[in-house]
């Protein structure tokens, strides 16, 4: 299974200490996203499979499964938190949509033309609460669950699954 970028390109970016997209394409006619999440993700944490649905019934062009984040930033109630590498979670002093806004800024990086636009970044939700970031409401109701407000993740593996191509990109 080739590797883009070549090595050298690839070393001399790396060297001068830019994050690049490392990636190779696989014919994707005998797995479907599901199968192919329960081969590389199952029983990982923080791995997931996002599908693509227009209007509610029809299957949109890709899915995305994606592994082994680096970072995981979520808030709860008005806190924003960070973990990276696994170290455990430590608080983040400045307001939440501040370090989110720093933290989407900080993890750009360009994609080489003819990857899917997906095959890199931050993926994750933003809950219906961290409007309350923005606007005066009334007290939120109880929260039986406990989940954040929001969590996103930097997977580190990320494989896009495209249907009309029938093709994978690692």
């Amino acid at each position: 299974m080739p590797a883009e970028p070549a090595f050298a390109p690839f070393a001399e970016l790396y060297d001068a200490g830019h994050a690049q997209a490392v990636y190779s394409r696989l014919p994707g006619d005998l797995d479907t996203p599901v199968s192919l999440f329960l081969k590389l993700g199952d029983g990982r944490d923080n791995s997931f499979l996002f599908e693509s649905v227009r209007g509610g019934e029809i299957r949109g062009r890709y899915s995305i499964i994606a592994l082994k984040p680096d970072l995981i930033w979520r808030c709860r109630q008005g806190r924003a938190e960070v973990n990276t590498n696994g170290g455990g979670f430590r608080v983040i002093e400045e307001p939440p949509l501040q370090s989110l806004r720093g933290l989407v800024k900080a993890t750009r990086m360009p994609l080489p033309d003819g990857l899917p636009p997906m095959a890199a970044g931050l993926f994750g939700y933003l809950g219906y609460d961290m409007v309350r970031l923005i606007e005066r409401l009334d007290a939120p109701p109880p929260d039986a669950l406990g989940l954040p407000d929001a969590v996103l993740v930097r997977p580190t593996i990320t494989a896009v699954f495209d249907t009309i191509r029938d093709e994978i990109t690692v």
